[in-house]
């Protein structure tokens, strides 16, 4: 059972009073396999409010050395935190053991969130609720970790890999595999596929795809195909040839 913001699924719940609809959210509440949960909501907060950002990390704010302040300077600090433990309530009632939460907001973030400057800049980090189910042992994903991402020809950095594992591990319902420490960045001198010889593209293309087999563990062709950036077509095409 998975625990899912209730945005994602299309409730005009967010802050603005619209949603972030998102299909593969609304495909499992569909299916009867989640429950919906908005923490502000929860918390008590109305719908439509002033945006909130944390002034600190939300393991600050839970500790009580942090607060969650609107752009108005109100503060819902309060409010941020009850939701956050009403949300793990429904949780362990429900023996919900995964969740997928609204990137970015400062209850339901899990890799970013906005600064507190209210200027749209955003910093590694978590939502308070996110971090809270997280320490009770929910795997916590974000929307965004279920999305393609071909804009990479390899998952060159952490926050890329952690993306690509934690959208195989929501995929498959396995736990979580180890792909090594090492990464390979083999776009360091490389701006454009095109200013390669045609022989010399052709076998990047071949490691690449050689790379996301053996070193990540990649085996669908459209999980290759995401991992190297390349598109399904060239992928099969070269596969074929071997």
């Amino acid at each position: 059972m998975y625990i899912i913001s209730a945005c994602l699924c299309g409730v005009n719940c967010k802050y603005s009073g619209k949603n972030n609809l998102n299909d593969r959210c609304l495909k499992l509440f569909r299916e009867g396999r989640a429950v919906l949960v908005c923490p502000e909501q929860l918390g008590g907060l109305p719908t439509p409010r002033n945006p909130v950002e944390l002034n600190s990390a939300a393991s600050e704010v839970l500790d009580g050395n942090g607060k969650a302040l609107s752009n108005k300077g109100e503060d819902v600090t309060k409010q941020f935190i009850d939701g956050a433990y009403e949300t793990l309530k429904i949780a362990k009632e429900l023996g919900a053991t995964k969740a997928i939460l609204k990137e970015g907001s400062p209850s339901c973030g899990s890799n970013f969130v906005y600064d507190g400057t209210f200027t749209g800049n955003k910093i590694k980090g978590k939502g308070i609720t996110a971090l809270l189910l997280e320490n009770e042992g929910i795997t916590v994903f974000s929307d965004e970790d279920l999305e393609v991402n071909n804009s990479k020809l390899v998952y060159l950095n952490e926050f890329d890999r952690e993306k690509a594992k934690k959208r195989r591990l929501f995929e498959q319902g396995e736990e979580e595999e180890s792909y090594g420490e090492e990464y390979f960045d083999l776009t360091e001198n490389l701006t454009d596929m095109s200013e390669l010889p045609p022989t010399v593209e052709e076998n990047v293309k071949k490691l690449m795809i050689s790379l996301a087999r053996d070193l990540m563990g990649f085996e669908e062709i459209d999980e290759i195909a995401e991992a190297t950036g390349l598109s399904v077509e060239e992928v099969e095409e070269i596969l074929e040839e071997e």
